[in-house]
């Protein structure tokens, strides 16, 4: 695992203070995960195959759906305009947990290596 903050320094180089404060700091920026989904929005286009509707001769009907891979399978679940927004921010809150989640990991095993944390 890097054991590098994002300006590229090694944590190593910095006071435990330092990184028990920018622990502190990515604990407060942590979402709340209670809504958080691993998944995707993707827009699918789907014709009919009614000789007289207007996806015959043009654009099929767009669709919003989620999809998710989950036990080797990915799902697909129809995603209802209403609902857009907040899937989407649930999605967003995934990708930021890991991230933050990432850093939160290097800093905690470089305070493992000081004996400066509690497990």
């Amino acid at each position: 695992m890097n054991t590098t903050n994002k300006f590229g320094r090694p944590y190593k180089s910095l006071t435990t203070d330092t990184l028990l404060a920018r622990r502190q700091e990515l604990l407060d920026m942590m979402p709340n995960p209670a809504h958080v989904i691993r998944a995707s929005l993707i827009t699918r286009s789907i014709k009919s195959g009614k000789p007289n509707c207007r996806c015959a001769t043009g654009e099929g009907h767009k669709s919003l759906y989620l999809s998710s891979y989950y036990n080797g399978k990915t799902q697909l679940d129809s995603v209802p305009k209403s609902y857009q927004d907040k899937v989407s921010q649930c999605i967003k809150d995934y990708e930021e947990i890991t991230t933050l989640l990432a850093e939160l990991s290097c800093i905690n095993l470089e305070l493992f290596r000081r004996r400066e944390i509690d497990l």
